[in-house]
Parts: structure tokens; C-alpha cells; sequence
């Protein structure tokens, strides 16, 4: 298996995700021929990286009440029983479970296990690494680096509704969502800048 270069991404250590520069987005078929875009605004994670990157793990938790599509009325609905039920499972949570190298530079699969509407499920994302810059926006200087990462998920594996059929065919929600990360992890725990500022995980 080809292997990940030591200077690749972050040094060893824990990094954090960032939550005010990262975006956990979702695209879902929506009454048959539309799609939507939505996105998760409240996320907390850690990444700890070992000296041989493969060796590395991820723990990410999700607030699933976070869930903005743009529409309050669609959001809400989105969050109730027929759907994600936030109240009974408030959390969405990727545990990983390994690393796996690719022969693209700066690429690799990051396999884990995505717990969604109380039910887990292994998932891979395709994820690249993009690059590093501080951010000039703290008064830290917080040193960060930026990846991304694709998935696609099937809902009916998590137990999750598609709301019902629609008068044309098909159904509310389309059974299969695409799963994009755009992820910028830091060097310091987010949550004193945070506090300051008055963001609340």
C-alpha cells in the first residue's frame, strides 16, 4: 500500500477543527427533481496525528439542531420525527477507523463510522489535503490546515424518513445525499476564541 508522507498535512499532535472556517455541507434530491444544500453550523473535533499519518484518528461531533437549509419552515420539518427526530439523537457523530493512503499526491481515504438518527454506519471519505495558512483573524496567530472531503450516504441506512411520496412520483427526499467537507483544523482549542466572541458550539 503506498504510504503518506511524513511531511504531509499537519505535524504530529491533537489539531482542532475550526468551526468558524470549515463547512460540513449537504445535497439532497428534493421533491423528486430539485435538489437542496444545507449545512451543519455546529461542529467540535479533534484530529490526533501520529508520526506515520495512518496511524491517525479523527473524532468529529455534530450538533444535528445546527441543520440550516435556508427555509426555517423546511428546517423544521427537516428536524422533526419524520426526518433526523433532533430531539431524540441531538448529535451526529465520525468516529474513524483508519487511514488509507492513494496514489494521487496529497490524497487519501479516511474510513470511519458515521453515527446518524441512532444508528451506525461505515463510511469512507475521499479526502484530500489542501494546504496551510495562519489565521490573521485571531489575536493567537493559530496556525491551521485546510482539507477537503466527499462521501455519499443512502439515508434508509441510517433509518432516517424520506418524507412520504409526492403527487408526481417519487418521494420528498431522495434516499441518496452527497456529503461535502470543506475543513480548516488549527494548532489551539477553538473554544476560549470562541467564547470570546460569542459563537456557542
Amino acid at each position: 500500500m503506498t504510504s503518506i508522507p511524513a511531511e504531509f498535512g499537519p505535524g504530529p499532535g491533537t489539531w482542532h477543527l475550526d468551526p468558524l472556517h470549515s463547512s460540513l455541507i449537504f445535497v439532497a434530491h428534493y421533491l423528486r427533481f430539485g435538489r437542496v444544500q444545507g449545512t451543519f453550523g455546529q461542529a467540535e473535533g479533534q484530529v490526533y496525528v501520529a508520526d506515520d499519518p495512518t496511524r491517525s484518528s479523527v473524532e468529529v461531533v455534530i450538533d444535528s439542531t445546527s441543520l440550516n437549509t435556508g427555509v426555517g419552515a423546511r428546517d423544521a420539518h427537516l428536524r422533526s420525527p419524520d426526518f433526523l427526530d433532533v430531539e431524540r439523537h441531538p448529535e451526529i457523530r465520525f468516529t474513524s477507523t483508519g487511514i488509507e493512503a492513494t496514489r494521487r499526491q496529497n490524497s487519501f481515504r479516511l474510513h470511519g463510522d458515521l453515527e446518524l438518527h441512532g444508528t451506525r454506519v461505515p463510511v469512507t471519505l475521499n479526502s484530500e489535503w489542501v494546504g496551510d495558512a495562519p489565521d490573521y483573524g485571531s489575536p493567537d496567530d493559530t496556525h491551521g490546515h485546510f482539507f477537503s472531503a466527499t462521501t455519499q450516504i443512502r439515508l434508509s441506512d441510517f433509518g432516517v424518513g424520506d418524507g412520504g411520496p409526492v403527487p408526481w412520483g417519487g418521494r420528498m427526499v431522495g434516499d441518496t445525499v452527497d456529503i461535502v467537507l470543506e475543513v480548516r483544523l488549527q494548532d489551539q482549542d477553538p473554544a476560549p476564541f470562541l467564547k470570546q466572541i460569542g459563537h456557542t458550539p
